[in-house]
């Protein structure tokens, strides 16, 4: 019989020895298969990227900071976000619905919407694009602008390679 009087295999290891070594092995597959990022993988890197984040209904001043440009942050990691390129400024637009049941699209006074244009360094890979401090950028994700002059956020609209 390969247990002996006390339970162990061959007088060595015990059956709960074996269960414990078993647990970590499947514990620690497990991380790796759930922390392992399919962005990671077939990554190119060093790409000049431009987005657009869609800043809405911010007042003058706001506006007027946008405008001088300069480096971006993220207020959370304080990691360069690029640099403003482009600023693009129009009506802040509000719907409402009237007493008889009619959408209608009115332009909100003293505010106005911001198409901010954003160069950056990072990575792209067959999942999305990656700037060098992990941040990642895809359509619809909001995002948190800080320069030497504003302090606002918006929503990333488009993203492109431009080399």
């Amino acid at each position: 019989m390969i247990l002996d009087k006390n339970g162990k295999i061959g007088g060595k290891i015990n059956i709960i020895d074996i269960a414990v070594i078993l647990l970590i092995v499947v514990v620690a597959v497990g991380i790796v298969v759930r922390y392992k990022s399919n962005i990671t993988a077939a990554v190119e890197s060093d790409k000049l990227f431009e987005y657009e984040v869609r800043v809405s209904t911010v007042r003058e001043y706001t506006v007027k900071a946008l405008e001088k440009k300069g480096k971006i942050t993220d207020r959370k990691s304080e990691k360069a976000l690029g640099e403003i390129v482009d600023v693009q400024v129009g009506d802040a637009l509000f719907q409402s619905t009237t007493a008889t049941g009619e959408v209608i699209e009115t332009t909100l006074p003293d505010r106005y919407t911001c198409n901010v244009t954003i160069q950056a360094r990072g990575k792209e890979s067959d999942d999305g694009y990656i700037m060098n401090d992990t941040t990642e950028l895809s359509v619809g994700r909001s995002i948190d602008i800080f320069s030497k002059y504003v302090r606002t956020s918006g929503e990333i609209i488009s993203v492109k390679v431009i080399e």
